[in-house]
């Protein structure tokens, strides 16, 4: 988005490994990406292996099924410097808002955070994800998202 080029020059701004991948596998010629690169306005860095852990845990405690690794790598990165993300992808977004870290949404300033829970349409009670049927009636538990 030319994000970095319109932005103060002490700025730094930090992927992972598998988000430049991600990049590269998209895009073939990345040659603004390898000039941000070059200069050092773009840094690669990677999250501690505790960190990591740490995201991947409470993302399957909140039931976020749609991260895949480098979305978790990059969440787990700036969780570990306490710097804010910045992503379009609402589903990072949304993780990041859940975990307290300040998310830059480009041109969009509200963002409402939304967990996945079960919910029963028979008895209308919520219920853990780990839950597959009602405790109450044995209705199949059904996925639903609600803003937090």
């Amino acid at each position: 988005m030319g994000i970095p080029y319109q932005s103060d020059s002490t700025l730094r701004y930090y992927i992972t490994t598998e988000i430049l991948n991600e990049i590269i596998h998209i895009k073939k010629e990345i040659d603004g990406l390898n000039l941000l690169l070059s200069l050092g306005k773009v840094v690669v860095k990677e999250p501690s292996n505790n960190h990591m852990n740490f995201i991947m845990n409470k993302i399957r405690k909140m039931g976020q099924f749609g991260l895949s690794k480098p979305d978790c790598s990059i969440i787990a990165l700036s969780y570990q410097l306490k710097i804010p993300l910045m992503s379009t992808d609402y589903t990072i977004i949304n993780m990041a808002n859940f975990l307290s870290i300040e998310a830059i949404v480009p041109g969009k300033s509200i963002f409402e955070t939304k967990i996945s829970i079960k919910y029963c349409s028979i008895c209308k009670k919520y219920f853990n994800i780990k839950y597959m049927y009602c405790n109450c009636c044995g209705n199949k538990l059904i996925f639903k998202k609600i803003i937090k």
